[in-house]
C-alpha cells in the first residue's frame, strides 16, 4: 500500500486548529466597548482563522473527492462518527446531569445531521450524496467554461452579498458554501499542472495580501460600524476566497514526506470539530469551562485564547485516539472470532 504524503494531512491538521482557535473568539461574550482598537482587532482577527479552516478543510476535500466515485462506506464512516460522538456525549452529560434532559436536546443528539446539529456535517453530508452529478458538470466543462462558471459563482456567491437589498441563494455556513468550494477544488484537481510550485511567490503574497486587508476591514467597521466587524470574514467574502485558495496552492506544493505522526493526528481532525461543537456540549465548553471573556481586559488576551484552543485541540485528539484504539481492538477481536 502506497504511504500518503503528509502535506494535505498537515494542512487539514492546521485548518481543524484555525476552526477552533476561531471559534474562542466567535463563541466568547467578549464586551467589545471598552476596548482599545488594536486590543479588539487582536481578538477579533482570530475569527479570519475559523472560516479559513473551512476553506481548506473543504478544499482538501474537494480535490480528492471530484477524481473519485462515489463510495458509501465512507459516507456511512461520516455519518456514523457523527452519531457516535453526538450521542455519546449527550449521555454522558445526561448521566452526570452535567445538563438538563429536554426532548429538544435529546432529538439534536440522536439525529444530528438531519436536525442541523452540526452544520458542516450536514452540508458535508448534502455535497456527498451529490458528489456524482458535480463531478458529471466538471468533468464535461473544458477549461474556459469552467472559467466562466467560477467567475459566475465567484459574483454570484462573494460579491453580490455586499450589495444593498440584493437577495441570493445563499445564507453563511450551508451547503451552497461547500458547493461553491467544491467546484474550485474541482477546477484545482483538474488542471493542477497550472497550479505549480513555479507559483509559490504568486501564493504567499496573495495569502498575506488578503489576510491583511480582512485585518484592515476589521479595523475600519469597528470604527463605523462596530456590529458589522465580521462583514468580510465570512465563508464567501472575496477575501477569504482568495485566502482559503492561496493558503491550500501553498500546502498542494509543499514537500512534506511520509510522517506516521502527522497522519495519525490527522485522521482525528474530523472528531475534534464533532466533540467541541457537539450541541449540548457546547454552552457548557464555553461559559462554564472556558469562560475567556475573564482574560478580555488583559493585554496578552489573543495569547490566551491561543492557549486554549491548543488545549481543546489536544484534548479531543486524545479522546479520539482512545475512541480509535478501542474500535480497533473491538474490530481485531469479531474479525478473529469469524476466522475462529
Amino acid at each position: 500500500m502506497k504511504k500518503r504524503a503528509s502535506n494535505f494531512e498537515l494542512l487539514r491538521i492546521i485548518s481543524m486548529f484555525l476552526i477552533v482557535l476561531g471559534h474562542v473568539t466567535w463563541q466568547t461574550k467578549f464586551n467589545y466597548n471598552d476596548m482599545s482598537l488594536f486590543h479588539k482587532l487582536s481578538i477579533q482577527g482570530l475569527w479570519m482563522g475559523g472560516e479559513l479552516g473551512v476553506w481548506c478543510f473543504t478544499l482538501i476535500s474537494a480535490y480528492f473527492l471530484s477524481g473519485s466515485s462515489f463510495k458509501f462506506n465512507s459516507l456511512k464512516k461520516v455519518w456514523g462518527l457523527t452519531l457516535f460522538y453526538s450521542i455519546t456525549i449527550s449521555l454522558i452529560l445526561f448521566k452526570f446531569r452535567l445538563a438538563p434532559l429536554r426532548i429538544s436536546s435529546l432529538l439534536l443528539s440522536f439525529f444530528p445531521v438531519i436536525t442541523g446539529n452540526y452544520w458542516y456535517v450536514s452540508a458535508y453530508i448534502g455535497i456527498y450524496i451529490l458528489v456524482p452529478y458535480l463531478n458529471i458538470l466538471i468533468n464535461k466543462l473544458n477549461k474556459h467554461d469552467y472559467q466562466k462558471f467560477l467567475l459566475i459563482l465567484f459574483g454570484i456567491f462573494s460579491l453580490l452579498q455586499y450589495l444593498k437589498n440584493i437577495t441570493v441563494i445563499t445564507n453563511n455556513n450551508s451547503i451552497v458554501d461547500l458547493i461553491y468550494i467544491y467546484f474550485v477544488g474541482g477546477y484545482i484537481r483538474k488542471y493542477s499542472k497550472d497550479f505549480t510550485s513555479t507559483r509559490r511567490k504568486l501564493y504567499f503574497v496573495s495569502f498575506l495580501g488578503a489576510v491583511i486587508v480582512m485585518l484592515i476591514s476589521i479595523t475600519v467597521l469597528d470604527i463605523l460600524k462596530p456590529d458589522k466587524w465580521a462583514m468580510f470574514l465570512t465563508t464567501t467574502s472575496p477575501f477569504q476566497v482568495i485566502a482559503g485558495i492561496s493558503l491550500f496552492l501553498i500546502f498542494k506544493n509543499m514537500v512534506v514526506k511520509y510522517s506516521p505522526m502527522i497522519n495519525s493526528v490527522a485522521a482525528s481532525t474530523f472528531a475534534v470539530y464533532l466533540i467541541h461543537c457537539q450541541a449540548v456540549f457546547l454552552p457548557i465548553l464555553w461559559d462554564k469551562l472556558v469562560q475567556a471573556q475573564r482574560f478580555e481586559n488583559v493585554s496578552y488576551t489573543i495569547f490566551i485564547e491561543i492557549l486554549i484552543a491548543i488545549i481543546i485541540y489536544i484534548s479531543a485528539t486524545m479522546i479520539d485516539y482512545v475512541r480509535r484504539s478501542i474500535f480497533l481492538l473491538v474490530n481485531k477481536y469479531f474479525v478473529t472470532k469469524k476466522y475462529d
